[in-house]
């Protein structure tokens, strides 16, 4: 049976009805227990709304066709909604969360109703388990590898803040359970606030991780280098091709790849013969490397050869 895979879309949006309803069950749920650690779920759940909105814009965007201004098309700017989420998650609600568990743990409130708020918790959890689940499918693909080295050599750069949201969500409803069931037997309201503490401190460092992964992408980050191997393999399996001069390749957006090579070939081909040439080596690399979006090939000759 074939794997099932998510669109960015599908995975957003996901993302984004699940924060909607962490923050208006947990907003509720806080005013009527009063605990910071049920508030800092909300919090992270309007970090969530927020991230998964601009997300959801920066998706729709990148979409649009190539024009005059933008012969490349618009793929790039995801890069930029992202680093704009990442900031969003850092000060927005990491920072205030941090302030509001040092207020619980150094001027205790009263908590009501805790076992409402257990009840909440757990619903938070499995939701952002489920929308966590589904950003692991779509990064992971068809690859076997271990998650986190997927992540490393990935481009879906979307994909990557909602698995970090989403693995925020479920880990801070993990923390609150544990933060409440802390006080619930012992009585001692600061585990509370600690709780609320780890889930801000959780959030800034999250969302440092995505902003210098982004940056990487915008700056013009390189494919891995067996993505780089398979570029060259597919250039070298004609037999008119002779070396790989130069190969550069760049991330024009999520799942989009410019591809730059020089290649050397075989001297007796005529004008005609190697036009051809290049249509095929095009279609090999497309075929083995799907996101190679923009190929520019070229026929040069090696500095050893050119006679000055």
């Amino acid at each position: 049976m074939a794997k099932q895979t998510y669109s960015d879309t599908n995975v957003v949006g996901t993302s984004l009805i699940v924060s909607v309803s962490d923050v208006l069950l947990n907003v509720l749920v806080g005013v009527l227990t009063g605990s910071t650690v049920v508030f800092a779920q909300s919090l992270q759940g309007i970090s969530d709304l927020l991230t998964a909105a601009v997300l959801y814009t920066g998706v729709r965007r990148s979409k649009r066709k190539a024009d005059k201004k933008h012969p490349l098309g618009y793929g790039r700017e995801i890069f930029f909604w992202v680093l704009i989420a990442g900031v969003v998650m850092f000060i927005g609600t990491g920072f205030i969360t941090l302030n509001l568990g040092i207020d619980q743990f150094t001027n205790p409130g009263e908590i009501d109703s805790v076992y409402i708020a257990f009840i909440m918790l757990t619903f938070g959890f499995l939701t952002n388990l489920y929308a966590f689940r589904k950003s692991v499918k779509r990064l992971r693909g068809r690859q076997r590898k271990n998650i986190w080295r997927v992540w490393r050599g990935s481009s879906l750069i979307e994909t990557k803040a909602t698995f970090i949201v989403d693995f925020l969500g479920t880990a801070s409803a993990a923390i609150g359970l544990t933060a409440l069931g802390l006080y619930a037997l012992t009585g001692d309201v600061k585990f509370d606030g600690l709780g609320t503490m780890f889930v801000g401190i959780t959030m800034m460092i999250a969302a440092v991780v995505l902003v210098l992964d982004v940056r990487d992408l915008i700056v013009g980050k390189a494919v891995p280098d067996n993505i780089n191997r398979k570029i060259r393999s597919s250039a070298m399996s004609h037999k008119e091709v002779e070396e790989i001069l130069d190969l550069r390749t760049l991330y024009l957006g999520s799942e989009k790849l410019l591809v730059l090579l020089e290649v050397h070939i075989n001297d007796q081909m005529t004008t005609n013969q190697i036009e051809h040439l290049i249509d095929r080596i095009r279609a090999k690399i497309r075929k083995e490397i799907p996101q190679a979006y923009h190929l520019q090939i070229e026929v040069e000759t090696p500095d050893d050869e050119i006679i000055g």
